[in-house]
């Protein structure tokens, strides 16, 4: 596997999914199942009965109103609602690792819909998109309390086709009109090479299904070789199932557990590390930045508290909610917050992030210059080790 560019990340949802069956919600001080049903009934009774066009009535889209309509009054940008059409799409993309779009990973920072990164050698990179670009409209519609999830879901689409983006450039005042081509972008999640100096770097792009079994083929493939160290690259990670986070913490760790998360009750949920880790006594470096977020933030941050590996980099983006995309009867998806993860060690990350141990800034000079001086005092530390 070759090195790709740093900004390879994924898709669309800064999430951190999980089953249902790993947070059971106990019955203590539940509101009622009924409570406020009785007047969403009354509702859909006097439109069945009293709607003027009645044989213009779809029921199906009426329901779907409904249902994304009670989402959508969370309040809370994480949670949505996927017709089935949407649902069958977005797990193609977590299977497949590809999907029509223009190759921009967005994610909302206090109430705004930012551009974590542009994919190279996409659309979203031709047409100028940089990170932290605000996205103030989405073919014309305002993105001003649109949900994370809904505003990816706009913006994806089918190959061929064309969205309009009105973008405010980072550092910039007045908004631009960019009318961008959807591609096929397609995205691998983990990426490995043995430098020069015998230091292997792993970059983990992003986390999907595939991303554990990726994980382990790239360590076997490195620890094949006599290596001195790892790099292990999350920046610009937005995150993804908390399976494939787990797995790929504990590459690198013996026992403990990885994360736990509580839920509105308080309950709590533990996830353990998996035994057989591949590389736990090699001296580690794990780099993050402000767009690492997520699943990327429960490995760096079981790692930090192990004292397992040096965590080089910036602040990290402080997203810990834990989420559940359930399938509804209907093939359509609820997508809810249902809690929030911690650290082993107590750390919440939602709205703080992490603070990595060795705090280096790369500037948009550094980058345009082809600098890197995060990956350059990983290297450095590394050697000090030898």
């Amino acid at each position: 596997m070759t090195k790709p560019t740093r900004f390879l990340i994924l898709f669309v949802l800064l999430i951190l999914v999980v089953d249902a069956a790993l947070i059971v919600p106990i019955m203590l001080s539940q509101p009622s199942k009924t409570a406020g049903l009785e007047s969403v009934e009354e509702a859909w009774q006097l439109i069945i009965n009293n709607y003027v066009d009645k044989d213009k009535l779809d029921l199906k889209k009426l329901s779907d109103g409904a249902i994304r309509g009670m989402l959508e009054a969370l309040g809370d940008p994480y949670s949505a609602y996927y017709d089935a059409g949407e649902y069958r799409e977005i797990r193609e993309v977590n299977i497949e690792g590809s999907y029509g779009g223009i190759g921009a990973v967005v994610g909302i920072r206090d109430g705004q819909l930012l551009v974590i990164a542009p994919i190279e050698d996409t659309p979203a990179k031709r047409a100028g998109i940089k990170p932290r670009d605000r996205i103030l409209k989405i073919d014309g519609e305002s993105t001003e309390g649109m949900s994370l999830t809904e505003a990816a879901y706009k913006i994806q689409g089918e190959p061929g086709t064309q969205v309009t983006l009105k973008i405010l450039h980072v550092d910039e005042e007045e908004p631009v009109i960019l009318v961008i081509t959807r591609e096929v972008i397609k995205v691998d999640s983990v990426f490995s090479e043995i430098r020069e100096d015998g230091i292997a770097y792993i970059q983990v792009t992003f986390f999907s299904e595939r991303t554990s079994t990726e994980i382990v083929a790239a360590l076997k493939e490195v620890l094949a070789q006599n290596i001195t160290g790892i790099i292990l690259d999350l920046r610009d990670n937005p995150g993804g199932p908390v399976g494939s986070a787990v797995t790929v913490a504990s590459q690198f760790l013996e026992e403990g557990i990885v994360l736990y998360a509580l839920n509105s009750n308080g309950e709590k949920q533990t996830w353990s590390v998996e035994s057989g880790g591949l590389a736990t006594d090699q001296p580690l470096v794990v780099l993050v930045n402000g767009s690492s977020a997520s699943a990327s933030e429960v490995v760096a941050g079981a790692l930090q508290d192990y004292e397992r590996g040096v965590i080089v980099g910036t602040q990290t983006f402080g997203k810990g909610s834990i989420n559940l995309l359930k399938e509804l009867s209907d093939g359509s998806a609820v997508y809810i917050t249902m809690g929030r993860w911690f650290t082993p060690d107590g750390r919440q990350i939602e709205g703080q992030g992490l603070t990595p141990d060795m705090v280096i800034d790369m500037t948009d000079d550094d980058i345009a210059q082809g600098k890197d001086p995060q990956l350059d005092r990983a290297v450095e530390y590394l050697k000090s080790q030898l």
